[in-house]
């Protein structure tokens, strides 16, 4: 049975969607692919049937699914849907994102065929998984992506179980600092930061100005910024960084989860 194929992503910093194009690209399939990062692609309707397979990327942020999703995720509409479920972190652990993920789906109806968390580059520091993902992550990436064709037309709803590591209880959501990301003075007002930001937080009238409240410090606009202009002076931030610097710098690698079938 052929199925339609869609990747859906909400990648702020780009690599979670580099991660899930690849899944999408290793199972051959012609697919269409939905970001869900900027607010206007999140008031969308996801409705899937059973004739769908689904790849759905998001980054963990503090080990849980970006609370920014919960409405979107809430509204997705997935009775019988093929779905694959997929993290990407910055070298720290997932913790409880992957089996949240995997929850919100199949509770929605959908029928999780398989599951897998990445690494990305960590947002609030180039020095942690710097420049992931790399070559082998996205070949990884792809393997993943073919080894699903393999059982494909194998699935059915009533053996497809697996577990994902994670505690429900998920991990409690610890309320952060509202801090936003400061300007210098080598801005050159290209406007990219505003344009990327997923919350809305920059000011198209003044480039240097960032709503704290919107603010989810996902770092888009200090990864994206051309001349290296923003970034975050708050000690919380720069104290965590240090503490990733200091002990997740060893490689960790993709954990696959596919069922035997």
């Amino acid at each position: 049975m052929t199925r339609k194929l869609t990747a859906i992503c909400f990648s702020p910093t780009g690599t979670t969607r580099k991660i899930v194009t690849a899944v999408a690209d290793g199972t051959g399939l012609e697919y269409d692919t939905i970001d869900l990062t900027l607010p206007s692609s999140r008031s969308q309707t996801l409705e899937f049937g059973s004739d769908d397979l689904v790849v759905m990327g998001i980054p963990v942020y503090a080990g849980r699914v970006p609370s920014l999703l919960s409405e979107t995720l809430a509204s997705i509409k997935a009775e019988g849907a093929l779905m694959v479920p997929v993290v990407v972190y910055g070298n720290r652990h997932y913790d409880d994102s992957l089996l949240e993920l995997k929850d919100i789906l199949e509770g929605k109806g959908a029928i999780c065929i398989a599951a897998a968390a990445f690494i990305g580059e960590h947002s609030y520091t180039s020095k942690v998984a710097s420049g992931r993902p790399d070559s082998e992550d996205l070949e990884s990436a792809k393997r993943f992506g073919t080894a699903l064709m393999g059982f494909l037309d194998k699935v059915t709803d009533s053996y497809v179980k697996f577990d994902v590591p994670g505690k429900n209880p998920y991990k409690e959501r610890k309320p952060s600092k509202r801090v936003a990301p400061v300007t210098d003075d080598s801005c050159i007002e290209c406007g990219i930061c505003a344009l990327s930001c997923p919350t809305g937080a920059i000011d198209f009238r003044d480039f240097s100005t960032a709503d704290s409240n919107l603010c989810i410090k996902c770092c888009s606009c200090v990864k994206k910024c051309p001349v290296d202009a923003k970034h975050f002076n708050d000690e919380s931030v720069a104290s965590f960084a240090g503490w990733l610097e200091t002990n997740c710098i060893e490689r960790k690698l993709p954990e696959l989860f596919i069922p035997v079938i």
